[in-house]
């Protein structure tokens, strides 16, 4: 099959992201601490802005790549999570400040794929049980009727 957007292709973008994050960490350690001095704001907002950039066209390009194989509501359930453990791990660190509901937001995030996956899975079975259910009751109706395969 002829994809537009390859598995090697992938695999070899993925550490932009590793990059990207490193990137944020580093502009948020630098906002968090540097606040007394101006250079070091104005370049946590270029990281900001360069790392909003890189991240939003990274974003895009795998939803197309998920979206080739079908993959979807996986990607976006990974990314929500990716989102919710940056914003837990960040608070860890940093002392961010998350109070009230921001944290278990950040949970909620991170337990996204958790639930899509948990859900995907009892939908699975339960779909699996009524096939065969169905296909018992038509044997047990066949047998009833006499017309029992052999």
């Amino acid at each position: 099959m002829e994809r537009q957007f390859t598995n090697d292709d992938a695999a070899r973008y993925l550490p932009y992201g590793l990059g990207c994050a490193l990137e944020l960490t580093v502009a948020i350690w630098l906002l968090h601490g540097g606040a007394d001095r101006p250079l070091s704001l104005w370049l946590s907002y270029f990281l900001f802005a360069q790392s909003g950039a890189c991240l939003l066209a990274g974003f895009g390009w795998y939803f197309f790549w998920a979206h080739e194989r079908k993959l979807t509501f996986w990607y976006l359930a990974g990314v929500v999570s990716l989102i919710g453990a940056a914003c837990v791990s960040w608070n860890r660190i940093f002392s961010l400040g998350f109070d009230g509901w921001d944290l278990p937001l950040a949970f909620s995030l991170v337990y996204a794929a958790a639930g899509y996956g948990l859900w995907r899975l009892v939908r699975f079975v339960i779909v699996r049980a009524f096939t065969l259910l169905l296909l018992a009751v038509s044997e047990i109706g066949a047998a009833w009727r006499g017309e029992l395969r052999r």
